[in-house]
């Protein structure tokens, strides 16, 4: 007897779905849009002055133009400087305030005291004050704090920290946007780990190392990224307390004062063009970093974005 073969049945066509085609389109498209600038920076800092000059709405270099890079690094020697002293103001302002966010997140998300509502709310309405508004203040107590730089005791006589590292460090200490997203994180996570950890002999330093600071890496992750970034592009605050002072000068200040002298170091034009291949080929190499470190640490960039999720 002859065996029968089996129809084989067909998998059904899946319909298009044009509103996800649409939203992709449209992503794809934003994506574009939100990366030409990078591409159009990269484009001109490889091209000459005259190319870019021509150009309309994208440069494009006849050869692979590297002079503009080669004065940047060549002239410029405090280019070294300036980005150590961005490093060290980024692993203290990483250290430090999120060292003080973690532990009073811990504070306001788990322990419970008098008051501990109204001093929370009270801190997240400081966030409602533009920050600008701060450094007037800041700025006049950096310069008469007591004994310092010539000051006497009652802050008269002298400069205080001003043009000095303590006036780079000290302010921002207290980050209230990082404590917000600590203390939610903490409220993420279920309190029978703790528990558990107490039962076991665990104190309170412990909990917080060993149970805790694993869970709330992507948390951390964001705010390491967030306060790179800060930190990295901050001009305005080094320009009013360090501006006289070019040894403490983080990158971008240092990196303003060399932006409209890339005429002359080229020796052609005098100072009195300003050299936008050049400016760009600044903008390109301040850019970079931040750029790699989010590639770096996308992941838990978006899962400390997204929420933090427990897996059982």
């Amino acid at each position: 007897m002859a065996a029968t073969v089996p129809n084989r049945v067909k998998p059904r066509r899946q319909p298009i779905k044009w509103d996800v085609v649409g939203l992709q389109v449209l992503l794809i498209v934003g994506s574009f849009l939100m990366a030409y600038p990078l591409f159009f920076g990269v484009a001109a800092s490889l091209s000459t002055l005259e190319v870019y000059t021509r150009s309309t709405w994208f440069p494009l270099p006849n050869t692979l133009y590297l002079e503009n890079y080669r004065v940047l690094f060549t002239t410029q020697s405090s280019i070294l400087l300036w980005v150590i002293n961005t490093l060290l103001r980024i692993a203290w302002y990483v250290v430090v305030p999120g060292t003080v966010a973690v532990l009073a997140g811990y504070v306001f998300a788990r322990l419970q005291f008098r008051g501990r509502e109204t001093v929370f709310l009270l801190l997240l309405s400081s966030m409602m004050v533009p920050g600008i508004v701060y450094y007037v203040p800041t700025y006049v107590m950096m310069a008469r704090w007591p004994l310092a730089g010539g000051n006497d005791l009652w802050g008269q006589g002298g400069h205080g920290f001003v043009n000095d590292w303590p006036a780079m460090l000290l302010p921002g200490m207290v980050n209230v946007f990082y404590i917000f997203l600590l203390r939610q994180t903490f409220f993420s996570i279920p309190k029978d780990f703790e528990e558990a950890a107490r039962v076991d002999g665990a104190n309170t330093f412990q909990v917080l190392t060993k149970v805790y600071l694993p869970m709330l890496k992507p948390a951390i992750t964001v705010m390491v990224i967030f306060q790179f970034v800060a930190i990295w592009n901050d001009y305005l605050w080094p320009l009013i307390a360090a501006g006289g002072n070019e040894d403490i000068w983080p990158i971008a200040l240092g990196f303003q004062r060399v932006m409209f002298s890339g005429a002359s170091f080229k020796g052609s034009r005098g100072g009195s063009i300003t050299d936008y291949p050049f400016a760009f080929a600044i903008a390109t190499v301040a850019t970079l970093p931040t750029v790699l470190l989010f590639l770096f640490l996308q992941r838990y960039f978006v899962e400390g974005v997204q929420g933090f999720a427990l897996k059982g």
